[in-house]
């Protein structure tokens, strides 16, 4: 089927709008209720941080929320956050110099010791801070090891002085509630789960030391999309440390201020985003773990710079599928080109075997699509993952004045509706037996 025939059947949005209400999109009870208590635990987190460790209280900035909840791309329940800790190193960055070792890592190496520690916070530090601080410098190079080990011992320490409470330990909060932690570990990031019982119930979050630097700093040798940095109004660029074994000084650059900032140029695409990423909870059930919801991100971001394509002059539905196509040719090549230095494949280290196996399904998904273009309803098969009674009762949520493939009438207008207020209310006793579940 050519693509003009795809974009005749797929002119009309309604159907993939009420996937997007009905399925995908958070509740906005459910986000106010994660900002009222996660912000308060992270904040009282930082503060005994602070009064562990002096050198971390000299060297904290800010925490920086990140990751898909606050990109907007989040599906399912808020559960899962990314969280950046902001450290500022007592040194004149002047001195700093972003070396790059391979594509979108970096070495940070200090070009002038004698400079570089000629600084009135160096001067101030005792003598316990400056023994510390100087083993986070190995060979005039910022050690992303012991960076990183170091500000896992903080949260170490911390979370074990807290009262024990089976395995988990208890955090009190402005003595209005209490959060009880437990620790776990996850690539370069340190995680926690917490757990502030019958209001939040278990949430996940990963708490990633970075350092801050101006995009200045970033050269044309460090990115592919170097005039795309430089229009960005935000000009503040995050390094990351990179666990690795031996004398590895491997940090990885984060744009995630200016990966906001084209996600909100592009505005439409976030709920399509979305819906390509339930789509993709395929990958739950067919072993696809491997496959980061932020690669389908990037081949989005990809597509839309690549062809100046402009979202809102076609429907949601066709670039949804688009980006199906797009997905399917990035898995089948075997490579998805990290948006901000296209010499990265972001697919380089997953098995051969596995990306052949998603491309295969992709392509199965796609021409069933095509196949039955025709039916308006086809993209909640895989959207949704409903079965044959579900598609049912779906379908008679869609107001038959909003598709005009749809039969109206006043006798079907009224049984729809009275299928509304049912599948609503099926939904919301589900919801209510998973939360009385989720503390037993």
């Amino acid at each position: 089927m050519e693509n003009k025939e795809l974009q005749r059947h797929f002119r009309d949005d309604t159907v993939l709008n009420k996937i997007s209400k009905m399925f995908i999109s958070l509740q906005q009870e459910d986000i106010r209720t994660i900002n009222t208590f996660l912000q308060p635990v992270i904040k009282t987190l930082i503060e005994h941080m602070k009064e562990n460790n002096s050198l971390f209280r000299i060297m904290y900035k800010q925490i920086i929320y990140c990751g898909s909840f606050y990109k907007g791309t989040k599906i399912g329940e808020p559960n899962e956050f990314d969280l950046n800790i902001i450290l500022e190193v007592p040194i004149n960055y002047d001195c700093i110099n972003l070396y790059p070792i391979s594509p979108s890592y970096v070495k940070l190496s200090i070009t002038d010791n004698i400079q570089a520690y000629n600084t009135a916070k160096i001067h101030n530090l005792v003598y316990q801070e400056r023994r510390k601080l100087d083993n986070l410098i190995s060979d005039s190079s910022l050690d992303p090891n012991n960076f990183r080990t170091w500000i896992k011992s903080i949260v170490d320490q911390v979370v074990d002085k807290l009262p024990g409470c089976g395995n988990e330990h208890e955090l009190s909060v402005n003595n209005s509630f209490k959060a009880k932690i437990r620790k776990s570990e996850s690539g370069p990031a340190i995680r926690l789960i917490i757990n502030i019982p019958h209001q939040i119930g278990c949430i996940s979050v990963d708490l990633v030391p970075a350092l801050s630097f101006n995009i200045k700093k970033v050269t044309e040798r460090l990115t592919t999309k170097f005039h795309i940095l430089q229009e960005c109004r935000n000009k503040e660029c995050f390094a990351i440390p990179i666990p690795e074994f031996g004398e590895s000084f491997h940090w990885r650059l984060s744009f995630c201020h200016q990966e906001n900032e084209m996600l909100a140029k592009y505005g439409p695409v976030k709920p399509i985003i979305r819906l390509i990423k339930v789509t993709y909870k395929l990958r739950d059930t067919q072993n696809w773990k491997n496959i980061a919801s932020y690669y389908i991100e990037t081949v989005c971001l990809n597509k839309l710079t690549e062809c100046n394509m402009d979202i809102d002059k076609t429907t949601k539905t066709f670039f949804f599928f688009t980006m199906l196509e797009e997905l399917h040719h990035a898995f089948d090549q075997h490579k998805i080109k990290y948006f901000w230095n296209e010499d990265h494949n972001l697919l380089c280290k997953i098995h051969g075997t596995e990306m052949s196996n998603i491309a295969n399904r992709l392509r199965r998904i796609i021409n069933n699509i095509k196949n039955n273009a025709e039916d308006d309803f086809i993209l909640a098969k895989y959207i949704c993952k409903l079965c044959s009674y579900e598609i049912v009762m779906f379908k008679k949520t869609i107001n038959p004045k909003e598709l005009s493939s749809l039969t109206s009438g006043m006798y079907q207008y009224i049984i729809m509706k009275y299928t509304i207020i049912t599948y609503i209310m099926r939904r919301q006793m589900m919801q209510k037996i998973q939360q009385i579940t989720r503390f037993v």
